[in-house]
């Protein structure tokens, strides 16, 4: 059941007669499984756009440097040796704030978009399961601030799928790069998870280009995918404006929440730290 009071934040915000479009719903479904993404152009609305990054930028955020895997923890050296894929580490650096920050706003909206059962209801249909949101305190609503002085790194998710509202582009690069399902289970030792990390970012042949897909985001735009199964990463950026993103993870466990591996290696948010 959606509030009045949810209602009216979000008034104007998104065009949700897109979400209700028999065509838009077909094309969805086919997109995500033959492209492994889903893409809404102006699904946000420019009101919408300048009221979600105003929440966003007047939150505290949270500069994040780290090492860690392409899984997001710091692997398993009891199980593979330290040569193994699964324990490749790579430097990660981006901006964030977390759900525990975007709860302190004003009006919430960022939240408020999050807890709408129209975005959930539509992301169940195109995939024809249902999604529960993510219970992570941080992990299930953040935002980035990725700048040309950072760098986000080539990963998998530990949620099953995440959702992506581009609220700014930068002046050049941040294209979403993947390889769409290249890893067949959640796992982190499934072994064609393993041989993407190889072929991608410790054989850097330049054939294996050819397994990388690109999306050029435009503000507004709503990209879905399954992170857990999809190798991904936001293009460095050029030039002095960050891109900024507000990003929502789902699963189809209703229990889900993030490891406390992953948890540390993202600090989402000022608040924990």
């Amino acid at each position: 059941m959606i509030s009045s009071t949810s209602l009216s934040l979000l008034d104007g915000f998104v065009d949700w007669s897109i979400l209700a479009d028999p065509s838009t719903i077909e094309t969805c479904r086919q997109s995500l499984k033959d492209d492994g993404v889903m893409l809404l152009p102006n699904f946000v609305t420019p009101a919408g756009i300048t009221h979600l990054k105003e929440e966003i930028l007047s939150c505290p955020h949270n500069e994040s440097t780290q090492h860690y895997t392409p899984n997001q923890d710091q692997g398993d050296f009891e199980k593979y040796p330290a040569s193994h894929p699964r324990n490749y580490t790579l430097h990660s650096s981006a901006s964030f704030v977390g759900r525990k920050s975007l709860e302190t706003t004003t009006k919430v909206q960022c939240i408020s978009m999050y807890n709408d059962e129209r975005v959930i209801d539509f992301l169940s249909n195109i995939l024809g399961r249902k999604l529960y949101r993510s219970k992570d305190e941080n992990g299930s609503v953040y935002s980035y601030r990725i700048t040309s002085n950072h760098n986000p790194p080539w990963h998998f998710d530990e949620s099953h799928y995440t959702m992506i509202l581009y609220l700014q582009s930068s002046e050049s690069g941040g294209e979403f790069e993947y390889v769409p399902w290249c890893r067949p289970t959640r796992s982190v030792d499934d072994e064609d998870g393993h041989d993407i990390i190889h072929k991608i970012l410790i054989e850097k042949d330049n054939n294996n280009d050819d397994l990388i897909q690109l999306v050029h985001p435009q503000d507004g735009m709503l990209l879905f995918f399954g992170g857990a199964q999809t190798f991904h990463r936001a293009a460095p950026i050029q030039g002095n404006t960050a891109r900024i993103g507000l990003v929502f993870t789902f699963s189809e466990d209703e229990t889900f929440r993030n490891s406390d591996d992953v948890k540390s290696s993202n600090q989402w948010d000022p608040a924990d730290f």
